[in-house]
């Protein structure tokens, strides 16, 4: 027999679920019903905005992750205390080069590690991430296809030896 909680699950992911159902799952007590609530298809922007508001961030995470969340969704999921919430946000396609610059100046390596690798990251936005003192930012900037050969230059002289080698890799696709 299934649970009251499955049930409700499997009602909310229902492809005829209306906005006025998943906005009731929203205000379910259980983070796991308001998770499935946000995860519809037809989750609005107002519903994305209320789960961007919830105190769980798997819920946050959910609601960022929404293809319907938008640049104003993005900017306010950048400024969550919670790191894997900020990176799902620079991960989206609607993320902006404001919102790539924003991230690389995270506090958290790994959001700045996940900006550099989006792709409407600039050739500025490489040059930034080439002078992170995270060497897996700096790696990731070089193997963006947007690295010129002067980063790749610069990368070939890094200190460390996964930048220099994910130079010498984007080195030889260049002259491919």
């Amino acid at each position: 027999m299934k649970s009251f909680k499955q049930l409700i699950l499997e009602n909310i992911k229902n492809e005829k679920a209306t906005t006025e159902h998943i906005s009731k799952a929203l205000n379910d007590k259980d983070p796991d019903v308001r998770w499935g609530a946000i995860q519809h298809p037809n989750a609005t922007s107002e519903h994305i905005s209320k789960a961007l508001n919830d105190k769980h961030y798997d819920v946050r995470w959910g609601a960022i992750k929404h293809p319907n969340a938008t640049s104003e969704h993005i900017s306010k999921a950048l400024n969550d205390k919670d790191e894997y919430v900020r990176s799902a946000a620079i991960q989206h396609p609607n993320a902006t080069t404001e919102h790539i610059s924003k991230a690389l100046n995270d506090k958290h390596y790994d959001v700045r590690k996940t900006a550099i690798k989006h792709p409407n990251a600039t050739t500025e936005h490489i040059s930034k991430a080439l002078n992170d003192e995270d060497y897996y930012v700096r790696s990731g900037a070089i193997e963006h296809p947007n690295a010129t050969t002067e980063h790749i230059s610069k990368a070939l002289n890094d200190e460390h030896h996964d930048v220099r080698s994910a130079a010498k890799r984007a080195q030889k696709v260049k002259n491919e």
